[in-house]
């Protein structure tokens, strides 16, 4: 019995070490986040069921969103809508489509799919978008972006 009783109290122990957040109330390797929104349109419209993404060379994280009907979104990096810790990104934002093209006769072999990008290619990869932001503490960290068709 004083061996089970020992062996649940180092378990809890470590359990509880291992979940340890530092002065500022953050699990270890996280920073600080702010929230970040905005609106997605293209040629003035708004765009659902895009994808968001804001990278951050320096940091090497990335914070994600997804556009509702009226082309809002806001970011999560660690927890739903959180936003992203302070710093210059690059935003890359995508639209696809995926379509069977050719259903497979076998169940261990997925269908042929055939995969169309919605938007622009040229706004699915931050290196090439030419869209930017930089997320800072007080600040209201709205990015909204029109894309050109």
């Amino acid at each position: 019995m004083n061996r089970i009783f020992i062996a649940t109290t180092l378990l809890a122990a470590s359990l509880l070490v291992g979940c340890r957040v530092d002065q500022t109330g953050l699990l270890p390797g996280r920073n600080a986040t702010h929230p970040v929104t905005g609106v997605i349109t293209q040629a003035g419209l708004p765009v659902e069921g895009a994808t968001v993404m804001f990278f951050s060379e320096k940091l090497k994280i990335t914070a994600y969103g997804k556009t509702d009907a009226t082309g809002h979104y806001s970011l999560t990096t660690y927890e739903p809508d959180d936003g992203a810790p302070e710093g210059h990104y690059q935003v890359s934002i995508k639209k696809s489509e995926h379509k069977i093209v050719r259903d497979s006769e076998d169940p261990a072999i997925p269908p042929q799919t055939s995969t169309t990008s919605l938007l622009p290619d040229q706004y699915g990869d931050y290196q090439t978008s030419q869209l930017r932001a930089v997320v800072a503490a007080g600040r209201s960290n709205v990015f909204s972006y029109n894309l050109m068709p």
